[in-house]
């Protein structure tokens, strides 16, 4: 203890802002020095959770408490200016939004780095957070996450108030509501912008159009997003890296261009004319996860409207309750570089036997792949079926680099499956086929 008390401030400054606030505060009961210590932190941590007594507070006190705890603590804050602020709790009633206005307008300043707001609220009625137009001329602002259906980003207050986020290199917006426009104009003014996360982001126009046109953007994400308000999806970003389309993005028209940089993709998007769209622009990605949706529709597409994918190492195909072979060959036969393949069953409870896999059809050409570069097959809930057995036949006698075939097996299924499996022929010596048995 002693040679802790000896360090200087800016020291243990520096060690209370890895903590929980509140685990910071406890430290002012060993001397007056840590009381003036901790009025002084940068770095600010507030969960609701993390201040609840379960055994003495009521849900109403428990929150009423928490933000009596938080406007106290910023109400005595001093100077050096708080560099992060992160804030996590329900608001029920209209003095917790006022409130929790007060607290964003109490943390701007010109060293905030990180503004992190979970509101949460029972009530989905108004009114909301409106977030201050001047959190988006913070020029220090690095990240900037607003979760939360109790969040709204209203327009500009005045045509003199613009947006500024020359440092904003990650943004997350998810439940928020926003005026038609706002978020394309704030996008065009962060020019730094790395990763952008959006959720179900509610405008207040339907039948709109959002254009995400980010020349310095690498990692775009979408969770669940617009419902049928969203007219048409532009999505422009040349220097992009990684991208997340899920399957509740629905849309009704798409356009993609410049997306020949992205090396890792997740699509799950059910309309075959929007996962095409995607793949020709995506030739050249590296590791590419196709979901249970694109299942639904991409195995009709005729084999010659799939690109070939001259750089794809990694390859991740969700499938119902059957191993379609031909939709995988057909995969194998674009992919002449890859290394792993993996097929993963979305069906994990059946009730009963899952249908028969579609009928064995031999390819007329082996895949390149399997030939030369592919080592390692990870076949994940899988339920197997006696038509799959050429299928496996197969991959073992052309893969003549393969080094591992692993199998997730449902413990009901039969034992003998394994052993008649391991009894095939396999051209590769190094070939190991592992078993794991799961139970759901």
């Amino acid at each position: 203890m002693d040679m802790i008390s000896d360090m200087p401030d800016c020291i243990l400054l520096h060690i209370l802002s890895f903590l929980p606030t509140k685990t910071a505060f406890l430290t002012t009961v060993l001397s007056r020095r840590w009381t003036h210590l901790c009025h002084h932190l940068q770095h600010l941590h507030f969960d609701q959770n993390q201040f609840r007594n379960h055994n003495t507070w009521s849900d109403f006190s428990a929150k009423k408490r928490f933000l009596a705890i938080v406007n106290w603590i910023l109400s005595r804050h001093n100077p050096p200016p708080i560099r992060t602020f992160r804030l996590t709790c329900d608001l029920n009633r209209q003095s917790d939004e006022y409130t929790a206005e007060w607290f964003i307008r109490k943390v701007l300043g010109p060293n905030l780095g990180e503004l992190n707001l979970q509101l949460s609220s029972i009530c989905c009625s108004d009114p909301k957070v409106a977030i201050p137009n001047s959190v988006f001329s913070c020029t220090s602002l690095v990240t900037l996450r607003l979760i939360g259906g109790h969040i709204r980003i209203p327009s500009p207050s005045a045509p003199s108030c613009r947006y500024h986020l020359p440092s904003l290199k990650t943004l997350e917006l998810s439940n928020v509501e926003i005026s038609v426009g706002i978020l394309e104009e704030i996008l065009s003014h962060c020019t730094a912008l790395e990763t952008l996360i959006l959720g179900y982001v509610r405008q207040t126009l339907v039948k709109v159009q959002l254009s995400i046109c980010c020349p310095s953007l690498k990692s775009l994400h979408f969770q669940s997003f617009y419902g049928d308000d969203l007219r048409l999806l532009v999505i422009d970003t040349p220097s992009l890296k990684r991208l997340d389309i899920p399957v509740e993005l629905w849309l009704h028209e798409i356009r993609v261009r410049n997306l020949h940089n992205v090396e890792e993709a997740r699509i799950n998007i059910t309309k075959q004319s929007f996962v095409l769209e995607f793949l020709v622009e995506l030739c050249r990605i590296r590791i590419l996860e196709l979901g249970s949706s694109v299942f639904d529709c991409l195995p009709e597409v005729p084999p010659h409207r799939i690109p070939e994918f001259t750089c794809l190492h990694t390859l991740e195909l969700t499938v119902m309750w059957c191993l379609d072979t031909r939709y995988i060959m057909n995969m194998l036969q674009k992919c002449p570089m890859l290394k792993l393949l993996a097929i993963v069953f979305s069906i994990s409870l059946p009730i009963m036997d899952p249908d028969p896999s579609p009928k064995w059809e031999h390819p007329v050409k082996v895949p390149t792949c399997l030939a030369s570069h592919l080592q390692v097959i990870k076949i994940k809930r899988y339920f197997e079926s006696r038509d799959d057995r050429d299928f496996f036949a197969y991959v073992l006698q052309h893969g003549l680099v393969l080094e591992s075939l692993d199998l997730q097996v449902d413990h009901t299924r039969s034992k003998r499956f394994p052993e008649e499996l391991s009894l095939l022929p396999r051209s590769s010596k190094a070939c190991q086929i592992n078993f794991c048995w799961i139970s759901y």
